[in-house]
């Protein structure tokens, strides 16, 4: 009997260690694929005379089981965090990867609303599980296509969860909105905007 429950601990054991190292293997390789996508896109210098429009509505349904092809990288420095961002598409539901663009959102390159949204609780693609703690004048930044977009936050409320959310659209500014369930608000999301205060090349 002492005998099974030596081998049963260590059969625990070797779970529980294998499922830390998985999670140490993952982070590790998000944190590496924001980095290349910084350090590829980097190179690209934006002019006047060249079209930087991306297609998307690309499959990223095929990088499943190889890697994430990210879009942009988001940093929010106030709750330390730096993540790569993917669109959606109907054969890829992105938000159980990584942080999602919406299909109705405008890139940074062009006025509108930069709208993005993930999951918070407590899971490893929680990746929005500290966005209650942002404050207005609070900046984030936007990585996308060799340039690096600030952004100040101006607003932040609680709407509820029914699969819609009203936002800023805009002619003439480039705007930001964060969406993510509220967990201290049972059947709330918490809606955080910002606007584009400046823009540099890195």
């Amino acid at each position: 009997m002492r005998k099974l429950g030596m081998i049963m601990l260590m059969i625990g054991t070797s779970i529980i260690s294998f499922y830390f190292l998985y999670i140490k293997v993952m982070n590790n390789n998000e944190k590496k694929a924001v980095e290349n996508y910084i350090i590829d896109t980097s190179e690209v210098i934006e002019k006047e005379d060249i079209n930087v429009e991306i297609n998307n509505k690309e499959d990223v349904n095929k990088t499943i089981g190889k890697k994430i092809e990210y879009k942009a990288v988001l940093e929010i420095p106030s709750i330390n965090l730096k993540k790569g961002v993917v669109d959606s598409t109907k054969n890829f539901n992105s938000i159980n990867y990584a942080i999602s663009v919406d299909k109705h959102s405008s890139y940074p390159d062009k006025y509108g609303n930069f709208i993005l949204y993930a999951h918070s609780g407590t899971s490893r693609i929680s990746f929005f599980r500290d966005l209650v703690k942002v404050n207005i004048n609070d900046e984030v930044y936007v990585y996308y296509n060799g340039v690096k977009y600030k952004y100040s936050i101006i607003d932040k409320y609680d709407i509820k969860k029914s699969g819609k959310a009203k936002v800023l659209g805009s002619n003439n500014n480039n705007y930001i909105t964060l969406i993510t369930c509220n967990q201290s608000k049972k059947g709330y999301q918490i809606v955080l905007t910002g606007i584009l205060k400046d823009k540099s090349s890195y």
